[in-house]
């Protein structure tokens, strides 16, 4: 046999869907197709899991009467899922093993990693009849990155060269306070026409260790590096914050307000107390000129009440965040069924609070804190994987179509 394995994208970056289709099979016959990504970086995989984990799924298909599988077309009788997905293998896709890995201390040691890439194998029994590797990019070819260390905050740059006056967004992550997942989104934000500046604002050496008395400094610090840069259009400058990240954007625009435009991904409208480690700080989560920020404590009892009944514990109104000088466009993305906090109703009181001139919110009902890239594995919620998939990708093509329409010019 002659056996053909085709991929087909409209681009080759990771957050695209892709089909695979096997030509050259025998007519009405049963295979297993496996996919291997090695190489891999999930950003709602653990912290801790070392990125050359293989990642695996499985599909039996037969073929049809022109001995073809076409993903798209042919359902999966049984492996990772069943039915007809495209990319029901990818988002399927487990890593093998748990294998931890100790986190670098220091920006410089950690890894850029800009492909990974996807293995099919076909199979008929246990005997591999045809392979073939494909590279998937988080970045474009053109793209550079370069390591900023300010003050307040360590950054990495992504940028093509040959950019003029370009839109840029600054990137900041969650409670993690490092730079992987933030600059994963940006190198993807990046091969979409923006100069992405990923922010770690804790947890590397020359940061602050905790979550405590974080300076708002840094993003302001970070607006400022943007803004002098050469190729960067000062008058289009956007911030995406995501969790704990959300909160700390919108704290700062709050009493700075001075960019374009925000994503707030699963954010909070109000101050929360600081971690320590594995406990709660006794201080603000933030500063400002040195002076902490109301903040609401932790309280267990507050906490059980709320995952016992499922509801949102009383916010403390001196903690609120606010919001009333605010007059930039704002994305609101969130879920009715977080996890972590009440996303949605920070949604709703940050819209109420809201005097400017465009906000618009999207609320999801299947996955919960872990709004993310499009199509990256999803294994935290036990729910229907296709909608966990669709509200990914939903969530994320808004984020971009939100800053295309803010930051780049028509």
């Amino acid at each position: 046999m002659n056996i053909q394995i085709e991929l087909i994208s409209e681009y080759d970056l990771a957050d695209a869907s892709f089909n695979i289709v096997i030509d050259g099979l025998k007519p009405r016959e049963t295979y297993r197709v496996e996919m291997f990504l090695s190489d891999y970086y999930c950003i709602n995989a653990p912290m801790l899991l070392t990125h050359d984990v293989l990642w695996r799924s499985t599909g039996t298909f037969v073929s049809d009467k022109n001995g073809i599988i076409d993903i798209s077309q042919t359902p999966s009788c049984s492996g990772s899922y069943e039915g007809i997905s495209t990319m029901g293998l990818f988002f399927n896709a487990k890593p093998l093993t748990n294998q931890r890995k100790k986190l670098p201390n220091s920006l410089s040691e950690i890894p850029i990693l800009d492909h990974f890439f996807v293995d099919i194998k076909i199979m008929q029994g246990n005997t591999v009849i045809a392979e073939r590797t494909f590279t998937r990019h988080y970045m474009s070819s053109q793209i550079s990155h370069q390591d900023i260390y300010g003050e307040h905050f360590q950054g990495r740059l992504f940028y093509d060269q040959k950019a003029i006056k370009t839109p840029a967004l600054i990137i900041v992550s969650g409670s993690e306070g490092r730079i992987e997942k933030a600059q994963n989104i940006a190198q993807l934000l990046s091969s979409r026409g923006y100069i992405c500046l990923a922010v770690a604002y804790f947890g590397l050496e020359g940061l602050p260790k905790y979550l405590e008395r974080i300076p708002l400094e840094c993003l302001v610090e970070a607006k400022d590096y943007l803004r002098q840069h050469p190729q960067v259009d000062s008058e289009r400058i956007g911030i995406y914050g995501r969790s704990k990240g959300a909160e700390l954007v919108l704290a700062e625009e709050s009493l700075f307000n001075d960019v374009q435009c925000l994503v707030l991904n699963s954010p909070s409208d109000v101050v929360y107390e600081g971690i320590k480690g594995k406990w709660n700080s006794h201080t603000s989560s933030w500063t400002n000129l040195k002076k902490e920020l109301p903040y609401q404590k932790f309280r267990l009892g507050d906490y059980l009440f709320s995952k016992l009944f499922r509801k949102s514990f009383p916010k403390d109104r001196s903690a609120k965040i606010d919001i009333g000088q605010m007059h930039s466009p704002i994305l609101l993305l969130g879920s009715t069924v977080d996890e972590i906090w009440d996303a949605s109703s920070a949604i709703d009181d940050i819209v109420s609070d809201y005097k400017g001139r465009h906000i618009t919110f999207k609320k999801y009902h299947e996955t919960g804190h872990m709004l993310t890239v499009a199509y990256q594995p999803n294994h935290r919620y036990r729910k229907d994987w296709r909608l966990l998939m669709r509200e990914s990708k939903d969530s994320w093509l808004a984020t971009i179509h939100f800053f295309d329409r803010h930051l780049k010019k028509k």
